[in-house]
């Protein structure tokens, strides 16, 4: 028997080390002591990269319910190839003329699916569509739809491919696609809906691209997240972890976010309660984000956990767990002056929220494990220019990070409000 394998089913016979919180960082630190994993060593990517089995990818999920889809792809100043997924027009409301864009950008470890897997009354895509909109859908790179590089290959986890972080997103990512969007379409504006880090991108984006923020005639921001000092996500543990976490990627992924057993099993058994739906800590995405029972749609789980975790890289989580421990809306710190310079020319950034003129609306709930009310309170505290009426807190007290996608009642909390706010800037400059 090979000693990894050994390892891990000896580490399962006493997962139970990581049953308290306090205790679990030192306990897990011991466990890695005794046998550390190299990169070679660590579970091959197949095992843990998502995959889309029986379900469809974005386009053909659009065809299958009856709508248009179309799929463009962009290269960034840095060498990401990037797809994005688009939906000209509705399947009730079919004219294709004149019509308004909005751009969706998903979140941490999501794609361009999340935004239509639920049937089209609850997909935000579908809805949009519907509406009278011309619907683009972006995904960041590293993703399932954004896997490609003009020279790196991102099967080769220390090959360069990974060497990102939301910075990259927010600096070549989001502009490319957003000019993207307006080149094809020939508009010179368009509404913005960023979930989760699509809101985190956007708002760093000021910083290095401020032109960006004339060409939005509304940003909705749900689940704002820069600041995250009271976050309870894993993310939060794992900050705990301190300068170690960075000498057993391995754990986590060399490059890839690829989290082992060990610590996939350490994270449920500390944060997943007994009773949860099966499944829903056996996959990454809740076990960082967290979930809300009561808005959990059962039939659609199944689906969800096909799509996602959609890729990530280990750097992008490390980033929040630095903010974690700074409680400051800044550039990664790449823990060398060298690579600083190399992704930053110089320092990380300090990103400065008054920076983003662009008008917006936020959406914010109660429960959320990434984007605390207090965090979320605090950024909008710094915000310039959220238009009156349109910081909602969402009326469920367990509305958590993941019901702004998929919860049931989703259309009645918050896309009915998104698309009111939309239509108040659609007809009326929201920038006066």
């Amino acid at each position: 028997m090979k000693l990894l394998p050994l390892f891990f089913l000896l580490v399962g016979q006493v997962v139970s080390i990581c049953d308290n919180k306090r205790d679990a960082i030192d306990d897990i630190i011991k466990a890695y002591e005794r046998s550390p994993m190299s990169s070679s060593e660590a579970q091959s990517r197949s095992e843990y990269h998502p995959s889309l089995r029986h379900n469809l990818p974005t386009d053909k999920i659009l065809l299958s319910e009856g709508y248009p889809a179309e799929i463009h792809s962009v290269t960034t100043p840095d060498g990401y190839i990037l797809t994005m997924h688009r939906i000209p027009y509705g399947k009730q409301n079919i004219d294709a003329e004149n019509r308004p864009v909005v751009f969706l950008q998903h979140g941490l470890l999501c794609s361009s699916a999340d935004w239509v897997v639920a049937t089209p009354t609850k997909g935000l895509g579908y809805i949009l569509a519907e509406a009278g909109y011309d619907v683009w859908m972006g995904n960041y790179r590293g993703n399932t739809y954004s896997r490609n590089h003009t020279f790196f290959n991102p099967d080769d986890g220390n090959g360069g491919f990974w060497d990102f972080t939301w910075d990259e997103m927010a600096h070549y990512d989001l502009p490319a696609m957003i000019e993207k969007a307006l080149e094809v379409t020939g508009k010179e504006e368009l509404q913005y809906v960023g979930h989760s880090m699509g809101t985190t991108g956007f708002m760093a984006m000021a910083h290095y691209r401020p032109d960006i923020m004339d060409k939005i005639r509304l940003a909705n921001f749900l689940s704002p997240i820069a600041y995250v000092g009271h976050m309870e996500s894993p993310i939060a543990w794992i900050a705990g972890l301190g300068d170690l976490v960075y000498d057993i990627l391995s754990w986590f992924g060399i490059g890839e976010f690829l989290p082992s057993n060990l610590l996939m099993d350490c994270l449920a058994s500390l944060f997943c309660h007994e009773g949860v739906t099966q499944g829903l800590c056996t996959n990454i995405l809740f076990v960082l984000c967290g979930f809300d029972s009561a808005q959990l749609n059962q039939t659609l789980l199944e689906t969800i956990v096909h799509h996602t975790p959609a890729g990530a890289s280990t750097a992008t989580i490390l980033q929040y767990a630095q903010e974690v421990t700074s409680n400051g809306f800044h550039g990664y710190d790449w823990r060398d002056d060298k690579l600083n310079f190399q992704h930053h020319g110089g320092p990380p950034p300090t990103y400065d929220l008054h920076d983003v003129t662009a008008p917006l609306a936020v959406y914010y709930g109660q429960n959320d494990w990434l984007a605390n009310e207090q965090d979320v309170l605090m950024t909008v505290s710094q915000l310039p220019n959220i238009v009156s009426g349109m910081l909602h807190m969402v009326e469920f007290p367990l509305w958590n990070h993941l019901d702004f996608l998929w919860a049931m009642d989703v259309d009645i909390y918050v896309y009915n409000q998104v698309v009111k706010n939309m239509e108040i800037c659609r007809d009326t400059d929201c920038r006066k």
